[in-house]
């Protein structure tokens, strides 16, 4: 969200996006009582109203919850991504008031392996490239993502900076926006990947693949994601295509 968008928005808003910052950085834990609206109201300069509708705010999203006559709690002190959704990560971060980036640590382009080739439906003689970036948010490492993408249907591709430019609003630049995605999750533990980000190596990750499509049915990514355990959960909405 850029300064402008920020300075928009409105007051319960901001103090919404300050609180959620606080949380999801580890400054509170679950069930930990976060300010009170008189400390909202004292720390912000605002009204009793203003304070109350931050906090209603942070319980709509599940980060917090109230227990009446004592205040609001912290509920899950992680940050919650949705699987019915096609948003990547920077921009997913972006509308939740956080601030991801993204250091990229490895940029190459190659033939392909069999296994690519089969979920890219491409040639073993055409290339991809192969983009390997460390995920941040608020300074703190939460994961790693592998990129893989046909080089063919990229044009340019090597001089966007993945650094500060989300890979699907390049997509859009070029006139390739996702269509639709085939996606999996599982939980798994990943030493090398731990130690890269400086953690436990016990600590769990999620891990998800992710196959995403553009027009004509053309697969364009081969994108994989090793997630903290500690720092993220999933949802995903359940519908019953029977219902009337």
């Amino acid at each position: 969200m850029s300064t402008a968008e920020s300075q928009n928005l409105p007051y319960y808003l901001k103090i919404s996006q300050q609180l959620r910052q606080d949380i999801i950085s580890g400054r509170y834990k679950v069930n930990d009582k976060i300010p009170s609206e008189e400390e909202i109201v004292k720390r912000f300069g605002v009204s009793r109203m203003t304070a109350r509708h931050a906090v209603t705010q942070l319980v709509n999203e599940g980060l917090v919850y109230r227990v009446h006559g004592k205040g609001a709690y912290i509920a899950n002190n992680k940050v919650e991504r949705s699987l019915n959704s096609l948003k990547g990560f920077y921009d997913d971060m972006k509308e939740r008031g956080l601030n991801p980036v993204s250091q990229v640590i490895e940029f190459t382009r190659r033939l392909p392996s069999e296994y690519e080739q089969h979920k890219l439906q491409i040639q073993k003689h055409q290339e991809v490239y192969d983009i390997h970036r460390i995920r941040y948010i608020n300074d703190c490492p939460v994961g790693t993502q592998k990129l893989v993408v046909p080089a063919h249907l990229v044009p340019g591709f090597e001089n966007v900076n993945l650094a500060t430019m989300s890979f699907y609003n390049y997509l859009n630049d070029i006139g390739r926006p996702l269509k639709m995605a085939y996606q999996h999750m599982e939980a798994v533990l990943a030493p090398e990947i731990a130690r890269r980000l400086g953690i436990s190596e016990n600590m769990p990750f999620f891990y998800l693949e992710r196959v995403s499509i553009v027009e004509g049915n053309i697969p364009i990514e081969l994108l994989t994601s090793h997630f903290r355990g500690d720092m993220y959960s999933y949802k995903i909405t359940l519908t019953d295509n029977n219902a009337g």
